[in-house]
């Protein structure tokens, strides 16, 4: 088991911060769960197997499945149990079979698409789950196995509306895309963590805002503005990623000509001492998140009175920033 609790709360917390770089046994999460999801609790007597086992079909025993955390996404146990209670339990009619991927190099079967439906399944009282299955070639590595799945996981899911930009962005990373990693190394670069990718890093709310950075922004400009971000708001266990895209804007048009940037992050400071980040992120406009953010900044922050304002007012039309007075 990952923690031995009869708290829900705990068993939640447990699971949301598996570690990402980790395999784990799909069983070694149901005992989990099911230490406070099982039919002793009248919430959860409904959880059963609609349309029966499966049986007479290809399956296979949860516990001889694995599930690579180095790209699936992180187990979130109240959206489980919400669809679960939807729909009154699971069916294997209408949930059909799990993709399982078997590599020969460890002699385990992960499954690469379908890890929470093996949850539910195991949360119904079932101890099997229907598969299709492939076998990685032999001589195939661990690490050529993972970059396989990863990519065959994206593909599957990046056009589900369920799946995360972050979600997405931690399979491309898995399977190798150059330009994932690239933003990747920037995250490193800027101290900021995506889904367990950079662990020493700080939480990033958010990650469209950073990509948008890293295609727009000098990266130079985007390092900074972290840094100033996380001086100013130390103990905050998050960066906002409106906030970080605002700012490098801001960097970016500012380009030391009005400000330095040790004024910028003494001024940051002394205004984190009694605002949050959120104060920062409004008024904006959906057309312009990221100039509006700057000009917050520019008057709520610095006060500007050395033309910054001006500057980035260059960036609306008449009309729009008279929408954000």
């Amino acid at each position: 088991m990952i923690i031995k609790s009869n708290k829900l709360a705990e068993v939640k917390s447990a699971l949301a911060n598996l570690k990402t770089n980790k395999v784990y046994s799909i069983q070694e999460i149901v005992d989990t769960i099911n230490q406070v999801c099982n039919h002793n609790n009248d919430t959860y007597k409904d959880f059963v197997m609609k349309s029966g086992e499966y049986d007479g079909q290809q399956f296979q025993l949860l516990s001889d499945l694995y599930v690579d955390l180095t790209y699936q996404r992180k187990v979130r146990l109240a959206k489980i149990i919400s669809k679960l209670k939807k729909y009154d339990g699971f069916c294997k009619n209408v949930a059909g079979t799990v993709d399982v991927a078997y590599r020969p190099s460890s002699n385990k079967r992960f499954v690469w698409d379908g890890f929470r439906r093996c949850l539910m399944v195991g949360m119904c009282g079932s101890d099997r789950v229907g598969i299709h299955s492939f076998n990685h070639p032999k001589g195939t590595t661990e690490g050529k196995a993972r970059k396989i799945e990863a990519r065959m996981f994206k593909v599957r899911n990046a056009d589900q509306e369920n799946m995360a930009p972050e979600e997405i962005f931690k399979s491309m990373c898995v399977y190798g895309d150059t330009t994932a990693l690239a933003i990747l190394e920037l995250l490193k670069d800027s101290s900021l963590d995506v889904e367990g990718l950079n662990p020493d890093g700080v939480v990033l709310g958010g990650f469209k805002a950073f990509e948008w950075c890293y295609h727009n922004i000098s990266h130079s400009n985007v390092i900074s503005a972290s840094d100033i971000i996380q001086s100013s708001w130390e103990k905050s266990p998050q960066v906002l990623s409106y906030l970080l895209a605002g700012l490098a804007k801001l960097l970016e048009i500012n380009n030391s000509n009005f400000y330095t940037e040790e004024e910028i992050l003494e001024l940051f400071e002394d205004y984190a001492e009694t605002h949050k980040m959120q104060d920062l992120t409004n008024p904006r406009l959906n057309s312009k998140p990221y100039p509006s953010i700057a000009l917050n900044i520019a008057n709520k922050v610095l006060k500007d009175e050395n033309g910054l304002v001006q500057a980035i007012e260059l960036e609306f039309t008449d009309e729009e920033i008279e929408a954000l007075n």
